[in-house]
């Protein structure tokens, strides 16, 4: 094909033409530059004439000669089955003008409807009457519109119908039983506002004030949920055995732990520096007491991080080329067999995410790279996977029972209580507790569901862990939990420091490579330069405890009175040291500042060196004496310091003189020393008297003070509140009036009193006025059929007072317009055109623009080197000019057709068109004939991508013109136009104008007769959701662990004190609501909690020997996960080389590498340079903005994207 018609002249070039103008350069510039303009006049052009003719109309008429037969037409299939060859421009013309190919029908027929053939006002029927008697609203058929039918309803003061008489009776009945039912029973027993409730806030406000005044003991489980984890996690792996040849590796491993933990006791160093590197021997291949082998090789970060990219390859690449095909047949078959559309989604989902696994597990299988990390870590790869979709699944199976039987017992509700299923809180409290039952009924079903699935599957592995966690869930876990509940600590802890006096008292201790003991305090006089803690792990460090401290909890009872003794005690000897030692003897007014002639040093600092106690000379404090030398001292330096400056100033020294020395001899000597010998001694003897009776009498006044804020903190403010989460302001008003007297008092008399008195009454009154209504409007309905709607009911014509017009045509948006198959065809041809139309465009102005490309090339390669830049005047502002007028000519012309092309309907109207099964297939496959006969001579060979490419860009398979033709279709009309016309739709039609002649169309859908029209894969969908397959690559990693999971960790526990007064974390906006608690199989943990090869080496270590190590140490958790983050070798067991020095050979870059997914994967031995493009950036997602970058554990690396800090944490390094 070409761009022009064989009889239109092809553009022309044209060598453009330089004027230059060199006047007085030398010789050699105007050779050159006579040399580039005449290499430039050789290779560079414009466009002579460049005529733009557009490509003809699909359906251009090329003969004034009738159509003889259908072979004339194009698409048109003979009756040899074979269509056109090629699209014929030389068939009957489109219509004038497509807009008139959708007229829009009129919906106002009421006029007609409501008179009859004699034009008399149309009469009610007897079928109508009876409607309206039983329902107060009656149907008429529509004229224009068949099967359709206008629909009126009577004002509820003519008619309401015996129908909906009796429903309104069963609702006052259900109104009247739920007073009963509902509110009196939820005054009686319930959780908010009952008389149960009022005991309960009783009770709690004696607690309250007993807790406030003597102390009731509060404790509290610490942490019981990550010890039942570590617990779990240790059982599924305690029957584990190391095989026979990696025995000596497991002892290895297990002595460097030891050896490390030791290190770390009596040195400073990184430990997971220093357990990282040189890499330490990790078995991570096992056998069951049955002689099953256990192959962890996954939980190897090496082996991981190097599989990461090529499994999202895989996930990515699989998802491509197939599922629209598969489902749209799967859809098809079952539609065939008339299976309802719930199963049908069901299976289609179910029949998708199969096929798309399995192709997954073969791309894994026969994948070369994952091939060369090692024997069978492609199977393991898949079985992985395949546990943790099975138990997903599993949990699924469980939900959906549960979904099934509610609903089952919901509608068996409706049916068995026709009145009590109509309240709400009656029906809901049935299904909770249905809820409650079956959770706990099947709390372990998702376990053997899972069982089951992975038995059919023969993942022994998987089934061994799952059998011992079960076992362990019921067996273990209940013991478990009531030993560690048992296990409580209190829930606050209070320090009570007493000063100690001498300094000869204080206590001095030595640290020293971990171990800490108690030498002999020695003051000295000495100082030393060293004061501070050295860093140095070689050189010791000494600490000073000046106070005594006690500790008192929340444990015992009466904690109060024991913290109110201890405060007392303290707080008195604190303030005798302080009014009887500090003040009298250390203060700058003390005795000593008196009688001591130098400045003294009351405190003392520690040495560092030696750890002797010395004067601190930051604390030197003046005496009377010194203080006097000083102000001698000042006069002196000041008097000198007027006398050595020259007399240069305004009234000069002679008169200045005399006042300098005034100010300084009698102002501040004179004045000065008798302030100082006179005020300070009195000042002194006064705070030293006044101190020291302070002093002598603390032991009366301090427990009067600590009585009264033990007072004060049950009045005011709780400062020992035992639990932060409780209230701590006004707690005995608290307790008093809000717990005793409103809740505990006053709420159970107005709970009795609405329950045996108001709801009795209430639902006496409801039931006598629905009864009552009930017989009246069945009367006055009656009365009025009878006299008034029987004898002069007629159709009406418009709504008014006593009659509305409630359905019918157009008067909601819940319509649909069915179209013909021509009318569609006819709208895809213009479409057609159109993409030959878009496709020219971008050809012809390339074309257009194609002097200006080669012109800016030809300067950028002869002057690019000299640093010269292309500049928008001369010949290259004309050759600017001319495409911009030729580019302006085209876009006109393409307008005026375009203009022509467009079917002018609007959005909402678009997306209402639709036609029914049979036609939408006729116009999918005609259309996918068109496109095959039409894209590859008009439109592909003109776009600037490949064939391949432009299949690729549109999600398709290459030469899928049916899929092509349903993407086209959706771009003429809407999405919702690839699904048909059902049965319950309601619909109209929308036919063409008369003046449009669609008989080539009608042609076209007749040569459709032939075909198989179950043959398309392209079925309708109706409301069928069918999802696109996803696999998360997590399923992957056995060390992944939910969000949730990890949210968890932190649980401190529910203190019994909160237990006893009640936790309303849960209580929101509405309190007197149930907490809902739905299932989620959080019994079932996806992946399972198996531990790290590591840790099951120290497990089994600990099994089998008498010294076991000690795994509940921060430290010990620190090595074994350095060890985890730090193992290299992906064979299973590395090679130990001894020694602890050197760098980690899997530490993080300072930079952030960008690299791309294909180069990203990590060696074995080198640095670990992560981008947020990588594959494993996203295995974990959190609530913040922030991308998770996954070295085998969610914690390593969290990349925030507003900030550029780097924390190191003990397990991790956050960016």
């Amino acid at each position: 094909p070409a761009p022009y018609p064989c009889d239109t002249a092809l553009p022309e070039k044209e060598p453009l033409q330089f004027e230059v103008q060199l006047k007085g350069a030398p010789d050699e510039i105007v050779q050159l530059v006579h040399n580039i303009k005449q290499v430039g006049e050789q290779f560079l052009y414009h466009w002579k004439t460049f005529p733009i003719v557009l490509p003809s109309p699909v359906n251009a008429v090329e003969t004034s000669g009738p159509l003889t037969s259908s072979a004339d037409i194009p698409y048109i299939t003979v009756s040899g089955g074979e269509g056109s060859s090629t699209l014929a421009r030389r068939c009957g013309s489109r219509p004038a003008s497509l807009r008139d190919l959708f007229v829009t029908p009129s919906f106002d027929e009421l006029d007609a409807v409501a008179i009859d053939t004699s034009g008399e006002p149309r009469r009610l029927t007897a079928k109508q009457l009876e409607a309206l008697r039983e329902r107060g609203e009656f149907e008429v058929p529509s004229l224009n519109f068949p099967g359709q039918v206008h629909r009126w309803r009577l004002s509820a003061l003519l008619q309401r119908g015996a129908l909906n008489t009796h429903d309104t009776l069963l609702s006052d009945l259900a109104l009247a039983l739920r007073f009963i039912i509902v509110t009196a029973k939820a005054r009686l027993v319930s959780h908010f506002f009952s008389v149960t409730k009022a005991v309960s806030s009783l009770i709690t406000g004696f607690i309250k004030l007993l807790d406030i005044i003597l102390g009731v003991p509060s404790v509290q489980a610490h942490n019981l949920e990550g010890k039942l984890r570590e617990e779990r996690s240790r059982y599924l792996v305690a029957e584990l055995v190391c095989r026979p040849e990696y025995e000596d590796s497991l002892e290895v491993l297990c002595l460097f732990v030891r050896r490390q933990l030791r290190r770390a006791a009596t040195e400073k160093f990184e430990v997971e520096r220093e357990a990282s590197h040189p890499p330490v021997p990790i078995p991570y291949l096992f056998y069951t007491p049955k002689g099953c082998e256990v192959d962890l090789r996954l939980f190897s970060k090496d082996i991981m991080r190097k599989a990461l990219p090529t499994l999202m390859n895989i996930l990515e690449r699989e998802t491509r080329g197939w599922f629209l095909h598969f489902r749209e047949r799967l859809i098809s078959d079952l539609r065939q067999k008339k299976r309802p559309d719930d199963e049908i989604e069901k299976e289609v989902n179910e029949a998708v995410m199969k096929e798309y696994l399995e192709r997954v597990y073969s791309g894994i299988l026969s994948n070369a790279e994952l091939k060369e990390l090692g024997e069978s870590i492609s199977q393991l790869l898949v079985e992985q996977a395949q546990a943790v979709v099975l138990m997903h699944r599993a949990v699924e199976n469980v939900q959906q029972k549960l979904t099934k039987a509610k609903e089952s017992l919901k509608q068996r509700l409706k049916k068995t209580h026709p009145v009590r299923s109509r309240i709400g809180p009656w029906l809901r409290d049935r299904l909770r507790s249905a809820e409650e039952s079956f959770i706990e009924e099947c709390k372990w079903s998702a376990h053997e569901e899972a069982l089951i699935l992975c038995n059919n599957q023969h993942l022994n592995q998987t089934v061994y862990f799952l059998n011992r966690d079960l076992t362990f869930m019921k067996e273990r876990e209940p013991v478990l939990k009531k030993e560690l509940r048992n296990d409580k600590t209190p829930t606050r802890i209070f320090q009570w420091k007493t000063h100690i006096w001498f300094p000869r008292n204080w206590v001095v201790r030595r640290s020293f490579q971990g171990h800490s003991e108690i030498i002999p305090t020695v003051l000295s006089s000495t100082a030393t330069s060293i004061t501070t803690p050295r860093s140095d792990p070689s050189q010791p460090v000494f600490l000073v405890e000046k106070e005594i401290i006690r500790t008192t909890t929340t444990r015992w009872p009466v904690w109060r009175w024991i913290n109110y003794c201890h405060r007392t005690w303290s707080w008195t000897w604190n303030a005798m040291f302080f009014f009887g030692v500090v003040i009298p003897w250390c203060s700058p007014v003390s005795i000593r500042a008196l009688l001591c002639v130098n400045p003294f040093t009351p405190d003392l600092e520690l040495s560092q060196v030696n750890g002797t106690l010395f004067p601190r000379q930051s604390s030197s404090t003046p005496t009377m004496i010194s203080t006097l030398r000083s102000l001698a001292r000042h006069i002196s330096k000041a008097t000198t310091q007027f006398e050595s400056k020259p007399d240069t100033g305004f009234i000069g020294k002679g008169m200045t003189r005399q006042m300098n020395k005034t100010w300084n001899y009698i102002g501040k000597g004179v004045f000065g020393t008798l302030g100082i010998v006179v005020i300070f001694p009195t000042l002194c003897l006064l705070t030293t008297i006044l101190s020291l009776a302070i002093a002598s009498t603390a032991f009366i006044w301090m427990p009067a003070i600590t009585l009264g804020l033990q007072i004060g903190m049950g009045l005011i403010w709780d400062i020992d509140s035992p639990v932060q989460e409780r209230n701590k302001y006004f707690i005995v008003l608290e307790a008093l009036i809000w717990d005793v007297i409103v809740q505990g008092l006053l709420q159970p008399i107005a709970a009795i009193f609405i329950s045996c008195i108001v709801c009795p009454l209430l639902s006496l009154i409801v039931i006598t006025f629905g009864a009552l209504r009930y017989i009246l409007r069945l009367a006055w309905d009656s009365f009025v059929f009878h006299v008034v709607i029987k004898k002069r009911g007629r159709i009406p014509a418009s709504d008014s007072v006593i009659v509305k017009r409630i359905e019918g045509p157009g008067l909601n948006n819940n319509y649909f317009y069915q179209i013909r198959p021509e009318q569609a065809l006819a709208a895809f041809e213009a479409k057609l055109e159109l993409d030959e139309l878009a496709a020219y465009q971008h050809q012809m102005e390339q074309k257009i623009m194609q002097p200006q490309k080669d012109f800016s090339q030809f300067v950028s390669a002869c002057f690019g080197p000299f640093s010269a830049t292309l500049a928008r005047v001369g010949a290259y502002k004309s050759l600017e000019r001319e495409a911009h007028d030729l580019l302006t000519s085209l876009q006109e012309k393409l307008e005026r057709r375009r203009r022509d092309l467009h079917t002018g309907l609007s959005t909402s109207l678009r997306s209402k068109l639709k036609l029914n099964t049979i036609d939408l297939k006729i116009a999918i496959q005609q259309g996918a004939l068109m496109l095959e006969r039409f894209y590859p001579a008009h439109v592909l060979w003109r776009l600037a991508m490949s064939e391949q490419e432009f299949w690729e860009s549109k999600a398709l398979t290459v030469n899928d013109w049916p899929g092509l033709a349903a993407l086209l279709y959706s771009d003429v009309f809407s999405l919702d136009f690839l699904t048909p016309l059902s049965d319950n739709d309601t619909s109209f039609r929308l036919e063409a104008s008369p003046q449009v002649d669609l008989g080539r169309y009608s042609e076209l859908v007749r040569g459709a007769a032939g075909l198989d029209l179950l043959g398309p894969v392209y079925a309708p969908r109706a409301n069928i959701q069918v999802h696109s397959p996803f696999l998360d690559v997590s399923s992957f990693n056995p060390r992944y662990r939910p969000p949730h999971t990890k949210a968890r960790d932190t649980n401190s526990g529910i203190s019994t004190l909160q237990t006893t007064l009640g936790s309303h974390g849960w209580q929101k906006r509405c309190p007197w609501k149930r907490p809902d608690h739905s299932y989620s199989g959080e019994k079932l943990v996806i992946p399972l909690p198996i531990p790290h090869p590591a840790q099951i080496a120290i497990i089994i270590h600990n099994r089998d020997s008498d010294s076991p190590i000690l795994c509940d140490s921060d430290i010990c958790r620190h090595i074994l996960r350095a060890l985890e983050e730090g193992s290299e070798d992906s064979g299973g067991v590395a090679r130990y080389r001894g020694g602890g020095e050197g760098e980690s050979s899997d530490s993080l870059r300072s930079s952030v590498s960008s690299c791309s997914a294909a180069s990203s994967a990590c060696k074995g031995g080198s640095s670990a340079a992560v981008g947020v493009s990588e594959p494993w950036a996203d295995w974990t997602s959190g609530k913040r903005t922030s991308v998770r970058v996954d070295l085998a554990s969610p914690e390593d690396i969290t990349l925030d994207s507003d900030s550029t800090r780097v924390v190191f944490s003990a397990y991790g390094t956050t960016v």
